[in-house]
């Protein structure tokens, strides 16, 4: 029995590593210089979305875990979760929703890039409680997330035809990676899930408090509001995985969490 917990703990990190660099090869290969550039150029809505997404949310989940009475996985998971911004999944989820597609793109990529240098410096703040490496956090989130990202930026840049053939398989490795991850970690930590499902209502309100508060930040345009409710309810599993199985391996509510919390958009 233990052989095959080793066996299935070496699948999960695998599959992990499948995941996260997968999602960012995906995105990069769809990604021009321009859509990169283009949420910058509005100062206002660009400021509205970083005080949104890393003041007020991360604040707002602060809150939840200090006012409910929350397990150390969840309490970490939710503030892990709170940092991260720029899901790859922002702009389907804007599309189905009838939203403006390129803004979405734009607030994912601007999201990104600022919490890959971020959540170095914010999770030793959050978590002063918690021993934490901010300095090896920063090197996975660039060698695993930054380079690859960039990696498939330069690859569309310079051969747009090829990047797409790539992408699409990429694509199908990531979807597969996801399966097996929550697959594998059910199989490693069923018990202690199935002990915790009453978990599920405090998701339940983070979500539904990010969304909004990504709805007030959006203002009066109705297009801005989808995209900001949308890109600030859904933080970003990727990056929230990668800090909690290499930070707090023991801990597993914090890898379930960031994907029950984009099952709830589904």
């Amino acid at each position: 029995m233990i052989e095959i917990v080793d066996k299935v703990e070496i699948v999960f990190n695998l599959s992990m590593l499948a995941f996260i660099v997968g999602s960012m090869l995906t995105l990069g290969l769809g990604l021009t210089v321009a859509q990169i550039i283009a949420p910058f150029k509005n100062i206002r809505i660009v400021i509205r979305a970083l005080i949104a997404n890393f003041i007020i949310v991360p604040l707002f989940a602060l809150g939840i875990v200090n006012w409910l009475p929350v397990t150390e996985g969840v309490r970490i998971g939710i503030i892990l979760a709170s940092l991260g911004g720029g899901a790859p999944f922002i702009p389907l989820i804007v599309a189905t929703a009838k939203g403006h597609v390129g803004g979405a793109v734009g607030l994912m990529v601007l999201l990104l890039l600022v919490t890959i240098f971020f959540m170095p410096i914010a999770v030793p703040v959050m978590l002063s409680g918690v021993s934490v490496n901010a300095g090896e956090i920063a090197k996975s989130l660039v060698t695993i997330m930054l380079v690859p990202l960039l990696l498939a930026l330069l690859i569309n840049a310079r051969f747009s035809g090829i990047a797409r053939r790539i992408q699409s398989f990429t694509a199908v490795v990531t979807k597969i990676s996801v399966v097996v991850l929550i697959i594998s970690v059910l199989f490693l930590h069923t018990e202690t899930i199935l002990s915790n499902a009453s978990v599920l209502p405090v998701i339940v309100l983070f979500f539904l408090g990010a969304m909004f508060i990504g709805y007030f930040f959006g203002g009066k345009k109705s297009h801005v509001r989808i995209i900001f409710s949308v890109g600030t309810a859904l933080r970003n599993p990727p990056v929230a995985i990668l800090v909690a199985s290499q930070n707090f391996s023991s801990q597993p509510w914090l890898l379930l969490f960031p994907y029950l919390l984009r099952l709830l958009v589904h």
